[in-house]
């Protein structure tokens, strides 16, 4: 077996990476975090670099690289500009999902999502569940050829700037997870309807709440099997939730790079503030931390590219780093002082894009039962199933 590390092509990838994100993303890039789309010229130079199509086979105009390259790009975009990996994790994740799918699928729905034509949302959480993504009420009744949808999906990222939603459903709602499946639905569909969620972070992933009104769809948008939905989406989750951690690391590794540059300008009492233990440890024990939780990630990705099985790794992952961060980032507004706390500086706007990713694709609560249930077995667990 292969050992953990990065090869000289990851090396030279993240330089790519991190130099296109300093020139081109970071300008501008503090007053962009509160508009409410995801800039156009953003996507179609992302595209047009290559990055939209990183996992994707070069059949549909994908890269075909692994998720350790994408890792690292991720990272890279997200010390420059919060959207930017959001922006090219978005192919990764339904390139993943639409393995799942039939060949006629993958060539009508991958090559406009890695060129920059085509923006995806997801539709899984509704008002009355999210961690629990088996008891989903949204409803998808066959009728022939055709599924009636009926049902609310919220909250929904890119939904609002969106071309199409990946919509789970009961198609059959007495069979619990197994009763789940997936189904693609264009937004122009007669019956669907789109409402701003405005949001503290993340604000230009512009979300939303979705509404099914009799919506019918063609049987051939399912995605995969009847009934098998649930556990595509388990399995997507096993790798992007590990990706949203490495962007809730390049979030808080910027921000503390601006810190230390900050505290060995700013004085009190006669000399640089970084020269007091209580600002230069915190400064040197925020370093280890992000750099344990990077290796975390990596060593998370490279499991997954190895074909090992990387579940409790992937939980351990998302129920740690993301509050890690934003504890990171809020030391980082304390040690700046009011003009962390001010708009004009992108620190407190960080700190709420890293917050909703202690809530996005599971919660730090939900990830602990998954890793008590690999390492002490289900029948530890504190419910029955």
């Amino acid at each position: 077996m292969a050992e953990f590390g990065f090869s000289e092509d990851h090396e030279v990838l993240r330089a790519a990476a991190e130099k296109f994100a300093m020139q081109e993303l970071a300008p501008g890039a503090n007053e962009r975090s509160t508009q409410d789309r995801m800039p156009e010229w953003m996507i179609k130079k992302i595209a047009e670099l290559g990055y939209l199509g990183m996992t994707a086979d070069e059949k549909y105009g994908g890269q075909g690289m692994d998720m350790l390259s994408v890792g690292v790009v991720a990272e890279a975009f997200a010390k420059a500009d919060i959207i930017a990996p959001h922006i090219m994790l978005t192919p990764t994740q339904f390139s993943i999902l639409l393995e799942s799918g039939s060949e006629e699928q993958r060539q009508q729905l991958i090559p406009p999502l890695i060129s920059g034509e085509a923006i995806y949302a997801l539709g899984l959480t509704e008002p009355s569940c999210g961690t629990d993504a088996a008891a989903i009420k949204m409803t998808a009744v066959r009728d022939g050829d055709y599924y009636i949808l009926n049902g609310e999906k919220t909250p929904s990222t890119r939904a609002m700037q969106g071309t199409g939603v990946f919509v789970w459903c009961k198609t059959d709602p007495t069979a619990g997870a197994r009763g789940v499946s997936c189904i693609y639905v264009p937004f122009d569909t007669p019956g669907v309807s789109r409402y701003e969620l405005p949001y503290a972070g993340v604000i230009p992933l512009n979300c939303a709440s979705i509404f099914f009104d009799n919506v019918r769809v063609p049987v051939s948008n399912r995605i995969g099997e009847e009934g098998k939905g649930f556990y595509m989406i388990m399995d997507r989750f096993d790798v992007i939730r590990v990706l949203l951690c490495l962007v809730t690391i390049g979030q808080a590794q910027v921000s503390l790079d601006e810190v230390t540059e900050h505290v060995k300008q700013r004085t009190a009492f006669g000399k640089p503030i970084g020269k007091f233990e209580a600002v230069s440890f915190k400064i040197a024990e925020w370093s280890t931390r992000l750099e344990a939780a990077r290796l975390m990630c990596y060593r998370t990705l490279w499991m997954r590219d190895q074909g090992i099985r990387h579940v409790k790794e992937t939980a351990m992952c998302k129920s740690y780093i993301p509050k890690l961060c934003f504890d990171c980032i809020h030391d980082c507004v304390l040690l700046m002082g009011h003009p962390g706390y001010s708009t004009e500086f992108p620190l407190s706007q960080r700190m709420l894009n890293v917050m909703g990713w202690e809530l996005g694709d599971g919660t730090a609560e939900a990830q602990k039962l998954i890793i008590v249930r690999e390492l002490m077995g289900r029948e530890f667990l504190p419910y029955d199933k």
